[in-house]
């Protein structure tokens, strides 16, 4: 088994034992279940962001000044994610957020499967960065370049679908 498919065993394997966790929502424990939810996040993020490190260092390497500013871009966005998950709204236990703990079972569902969609979404990004490194040695400076658009964009995509989910500790689980 090579690195990259012992590393998504393993991040599938998280995503399950965190998705898993969610009868803490229907239990009345709330902050311990948001807080495993957000700590696989920033987990995810801080791997998504060694990725991209190790990308740019390669790019500067070969002299291509345009990929490692690109990648400089989603380095700043995977850490921009990384902090939102830390300090969401319902992040701690001192939050005055008034949703917190009150959810109705229409309300948990959704969060639940949100915050599925929000952890196999990175998942999909790990994906991308390990399709990527792949590509390095074998893909031209543009075709590189664009694979790391699509993923900036995936990021930002699925950092966005993660500030969704304050709707549904308000209640507001229409979209």
């Amino acid at each position: 088994m090579e690195i990259a498919t012992a590393t998504l065993t393993t991040a599938v394997q998280a995503v399950k034992l965190v998705v898993s966790a969610y009868d803490g929502y229907e239990r009345g424990r709330f902050m311990k279940t948001d807080e495993a939810v957000r700590a696989e996040i920033q987990r995810r993020c801080q791997m998504l962001t060694l990725h991209a490190e190790k990308l740019e260092r390669d790019a500067h390497e070969k002299g291509h000044r345009e990929i490692r500013q690109s990648l400089g871009r989603v380095i700043e966005s995977i850490q921009t994610y990384q902090r939102d998950a830390q300090f969401a709204l319902s992040g701690t236990s001192l939050s005055s957020h008034s949703g917190i703990g009150k959810l109705k079972a229409k309300a948990v569902r959704k969060l639940v499967s949100h915050d599925s969609a929000s952890l196999n979404s990175l998942v999909e990004a790990t994906r991308m960065a390990n399709a990527l490194a792949e590509a390095v040695s074998q893909s031209s400076e543009e075709e590189i370049q664009t694979m790391v658009a699509e993923w900036h964009h995936k990021i930002n995509q699925t950092r966005n679908h993660f500030l969704e989910r304050n709707m549904f500790i308000d209640g507001l689980i229409k979209r």
